[in-house]
């Protein structure tokens, strides 16, 4: 139970539209769980009630065996999230957030000090870039800003929406090598993304959502074939609707 995430039967509609249905999988601690779906299959949903943004209609999460509902202080003691929305505040420079974010989390100033310096320093190609307004950033820019500051007091639980989208692939390899170090026997991560090139060389589990459903949960060994790519694999699960691109023939002649 010990610095493991816990989805326990999760479920959440909509109107009369039912986006998650009794999803369960743990994210032990040392591991890397990604989730994959299409777009609009209820991840960012998932992970919204990961960071405790929004609520279940039932089921819990807890995290080493901590839950919201008693222990909410201490889960946000040590989780960082990246979540879809980024909340960076465009009128602070990226350093002033992390300053910011910091005092949230009631880190010495000097130690606050030491690790966005770092951070900064690692995420951005040029450091001067800290000093400006977050609201003129590229959206690759305020990502890495986001980032940093679900970095900066060591969460145990690491939670990212997309953490690829809009990072060139400097920075996406950064990432890569950053996360893979950064998954210890203390720790647990917890990723959706679109991009199976980065998140295959992070991951330990997988999740396949689709439907609702996670109608895959387990291993990368398990998750693996010797006779499909890993986009083999997933789109056997998801069943991609047969299309027909002779109907665009208009446009592709």
């Amino acid at each position: 139970m010990e610095n493991t995430l816990a989805i326990s039967n999760i479920s959440k509609h909509y109107a009369k539209k039912t986006v998650l249905n009794a999803i369960q999988c743990r994210v032990e601690a040392s591991s890397c769980f990604w989730l994959v779906g299409r777009n609009g299959a209820g991840k960012t949903t998932l992970i919204n009630i990961l960071a405790d943004l929004i609520a279940p209609d039932s089921g819990t999460v807890s995290f080493g065996g901590l839950t919201y509902e008693k222990d909410e202080l201490a889960i946000k003691r040590n989780l960082g999230v990246l979540p879809d929305t980024n909340p960076a505040i465009p009128q602070l420079t990226g350093w002033e957030y992390l300053q910011f974010v910091g005092l949230m989390h009631e880190l010495p100033p000097d130690e606050c000090k030491r690790r966005a310096e770092s951070l900064l320093a690692y995420f951005f190609d040029e450091t001067e870039d800290a000093h400006k307004r977050i609201g003129a950033y590229s959206h690759g820019m305020t990502k890495k800003i986001g980032l940093c500051a679900a970095l900066l007091h060591r969460p145990q639980y690491l939670i990212l929406d997309e953490p690829f989208a809009g990072l060139d692939p400097v920075s996406s390899a950064k990432l890569v090598q950053f996360l893979q170090s950064y998954r210890t026997p203390e720790r647990a991560l917890f990723l959706s993304s679109h991009d199976l090139g980065y998140a295959q060389k992070i991951m330990t589990h997988i999740g396949v959502l689709e439907g609702g459903v996670l109608q895959f949960v387990g291993s990368a060994e398990e998750f693996a074939s010797s006779k499909h790519t890993l986009e083999e694999s997933i789109l056997q699960i998801l069943q991609p609707k047969e299309s027909n691109i002779q109907e665009l023939n208009w446009l592709t002649q």
